[in-house]
């Protein structure tokens, strides 16, 4: 009873999402596996918050999956029929193997043990809008919305940004901020809809608002600097560029998220060198820049398509 207390206080840290609240979770699972060693459900949910730090930037990637990976085969060793360890290795195998159909079989599974694992279908949602299948993302989002809107509430929205639904990502947005509004990720997300539907100074208010709330992450600071460059205020993009190279200097600053400064400058050539080293480290998202709006701007260039190649994508 000890072990599940803690692994509910870690689930409850992780679905906040925030860095700080995702490596609480994990020293809540690690308390649980150390209370029962045997638990197969904190062993999947400290895999999950790893896998989660990863996609986030928050921390190299390389390390951050082998973590998961090798807690997702721990869980399924222990519980072969344990949706929660088969939905993590789905995750594991698209964010960091590119194994989309080695993936899709791990969250079919998922869902087949568990029809109400709510992690699942968001999990697969955004593999499926990865390789732009996007009709059967919208509803795989929406059905995890369904089961727990508090721990999956941004994830629909970006879709439909990636779809180019802005009205409605709009409307799924606001909704949520309403619902939570000190979620930084939502703010961005809400960001980008305004921005892809002509509002440059509201999605801008959005981005600083979420910069505001989570001054640790460099996503938000870096997708900041982004989307003043595409609004034309360069000098305010090469100062956040400047801020985020000096933080590297003495802390994990993920290529991915440089990889958005220089989108935004149009530095084709510099984003590219990032994301083809974001690719060699498996850092954060990007396994999902195929259809990423973000890097909507590189998709003809000839090096991308050589990289969604190499991630066989292509």
């Amino acid at each position: 009873m000890e072990a599940y207390q803690l692994y509910l206080r870690g689930r409850y840290c992780q679905a906040r999402h925030g860095d700080a609240d995702t490596w609480q979770s994990i020293r809540y699972f690690e308390r649980a596996i150390e209370r029962d060693p045997g638990y197969a459900l904190a062993h999947a949910g400290r895999g999950l918050s790893y896998s989660q730090l990863a996609e986030n930037g928050a921390l190299d990637a390389r390390d951050a999956h082998r973590r998961a990976r090798d807690a997702a085969d721990r869980a399924l060793e222990l519980d072969p029929d344990l949706s929660e360890a088969h939905c993590l290795l789905g995750h594991t195998k698209f964010i960091s193997e590119f194994d989309w159909n080695g993936s899709e079989r791990a969250f079919r599974r998922a869902i087949e043990l568990s029809p109400s694992n709510a992690d699942a279908y968001n999990l697969y949602g955004r593999m499926c809008a990865s390789v732009e299948r996007y009709d059967e993302a919208i509803a795989m989002l929406a059905r995890a919305q369904e089961l727990d809107p508090v721990a999956h509430r941004s994830d629909l929205a970006a879709t439909y940004i990636r779809a180019s639904r802005y009205d409605e990502a709009v409307r799924a947005a606001e909704s949520s901020v309403e619902f939570d509004p000190a979620y930084p990720r939502i703010r961005a997300t809400l960001a980008w809809a305004y921005l892809m539907s002509g509002r440059p100074g509201e999605g801008i208010a959005q981005l600083e608002k979420a910069v505001s709330l989570a001054p640790e992450s460099t996503a938000w600071l870096a997708q900041l600097a982004q989307a003043y460059a595409l609004t034309g205020d360069e000098g305010r993009a090469r100062e956040i560029l400047d801020t985020l190279r000096e933080r590297a200097r003495e802390d994990f600053v993920s290529p991915y998220h440089l990889a958005y400064v220089h989108t935004g400058l149009g530095e084709d050539d510099a984003a590219l060198d990032l994301l083809e080293r974001a690719y060699e480290e498996r850092a954060a998202a990007v396994a999902s820049i195929k259809g990423s709006f973000l890097f909507a701007n590189l998709r003809p260039h000839p090096r991308f398509r050589a990289l969604l190649r190499r991630m066989n994508l292509d």
